[in-house]
């Protein structure tokens, strides 16, 4: 059993004091946290009182960690998880963007005249291939009018792997709503430590180090403005010359977090239509970061709330798509989901 009695002291179980640590650190230092009490606070305080007496029946690993997940959702639906140190044996692994990896941006020339760009993650590590790919294609790239860009199923990760597709997307500058960062004394730490843990160590720093002297210079328990301003307008780059006259980005309930928000940058162009189903639906409070637990486990928790939250929430609604299209029912399903696109794009019909 997890919980003990010695010399007459309970002692608590690693679930326990998981639980009891979770519940101690996200009012405090959650970005949302204090915007969900007030909204739905006994509902959270139902939830912790149920998890706290499914603790004592989690037999093990996996029980507990069903208890702590059913809790973090009272909170939110998404950005809140807890995991696990460590993994499969590193022999049973590829690293991320390295030759074998299945998460690798791709490209497929599907006609004369349209390409399918396939983009699976926004994950930092993946940036360097996105660029390559870029580079690499650049020719196959200006020759066609239309591109798919299917980021169903892509997960987020950080702006910069997208940005060197926003030259070929859009047309001039575009609106930034920018985000608040809660200052905690974890927070600030988390801040400090998140580019020792990218592979662009350089950009990060460049993004973040601004932030941290904000945050250093601010009261505990505010919040500070990522910028100089709530909405900015940001430069994406001199246009691309022959960039494509139509593109489609297909999107599904796997598109969250960074994957919104590029959702939200390149749906400001004339050229882009969203077709497919609305996105997941986690965007408003972000920038994830680690929190270990008593038991070695690690809270992920946001520490950013968006501006545009106030006037146009994402999180549990997700983005709409400019057109919507059925829930495919398999993988076959999906790859008739580019074809059908590809035949809207080419010749105007969806049959």
């Amino acid at each position: 059993m997890f919980s003990l009695l010695h010399a007459g002291v309970a002692i608590a179980s690693p679930c326990s004091a998981d639980l009891d640590a979770i519940a101690t650190f996200i009012p405090v230092n959650d970005a949302g946290a204090q915007d969900h009490l007030a909204s739905h606070g006994d509902r959270i305080e139902r939830a912790l009182r149920k998890a706290r007496e499914d603790v004592a029946r989690a037999a093990d690993p996996g029980a507990c960690d069903a208890v702590l997940d059913a809790y973090l959702a009272a909170w939110r639906p998404g950005h809140l998880s807890v995991s696990h140190l460590g993994g499969a044996p590193v022999t049973a692994q590829v690293r991320a963007g390295t030759a074998g990896d299945p998460r690798l941006p791709t490209l497929d020339v599907l006609g004369k005249d349209t390409v399918l760009l396939t983009i699976p993650s926004f994950k930092d590590s993946y940036a360097a291939a996105v660029r390559a790919l870029l580079k690499d294609h650049r020719a196959r790239l200006a020759s066609h009018l239309n591109w798919i860009i299917d980021v169903r199923d892509n997960g987020g990760g950080a702006d910069l792997t997208y940005a060197p597709l926003l030259p070929w997307l859009l047309d001039g500058d575009y609106p930034m709503h920018r985000a608040e960062f809660l200052v905690t004394p974890a927070n600030l730490q988390a801040q400090e430590d998140i580019c020792k843990q990218t592979s662009e160590q350089a950009a990060c720093m460049e993004m973040i180090g601004p932030i941290v002297a904000k945050m250093r210079a601010a009261p505990i328990g505010s919040m500070v403005l990522g910028g100089a301003e709530r909405v900015t307008f940001e430069d994406a780059g001199k246009r691309e010359p022959t960039a494509p006259a139509r593109v489609a980005v297909l999107v599904d309930a796997g598109c969250g977090s960074t994957c919104e928000q590029f959702l939200l940058t390149v749906r400001s162009s004339f050229r882009v239509k969203l077709v497919g189903r609305p996105s997941a639906g986690v965007l408003d409070i972000a920038n994830m970061r680690p929190h270990p637990l008593p038991s070695g486990r690690v809270l992920k928790y946001g520490t950013t709330r968006s501006t545009r939250a106030a006037d146009m929430r994402i999180d549990t609604i997700g983005i709409p798509p400019d057109i919507l299209l059925p829930r495919p029912a398999d993988a076959a399903g999906k790859k008739a989901e580019v074809a059908q696109v590809q035949r809207w794009l080419e010749t105007g019909s969806w049959q």
